[in-house]
């Protein structure tokens, strides 16, 4: 498989990604998150049609505009 790599890519870039990741994410699919070969921060996900490399800071702060209630039911 093919992964985008979006490390370098806008901050809007990146959070339109995100949003569509978390879309899959809410019907249902699992978003597993490793840590990719050429290590920290870069980390691949991986879900339904979507394949990306990524760094693990801004997925995080992407991870903290997400509202609470999300949060919850993805660590449960």
């Amino acid at each position: 498989m093919k992964r985008e790599d979006i490390r370098c890519s806008s901050k809007a870039d990146k959070e339109a990604v995100y949003l569509r990741i978390n879309t899959l994410w809410q019907l249902g699919l699992p978003v597993p998150v490793k840590c990719h070969r050429s290590g920290f921060p870069a980390v691949t996900v991986d879900c339904g049609e979507e394949h990306i490399i990524t760094d693990i800071l801004s997925l995080e702060q992407g991870w903290q505009t997400l509202p609470a209630e999300m949060k919850q039911r993805m660590t449960q």
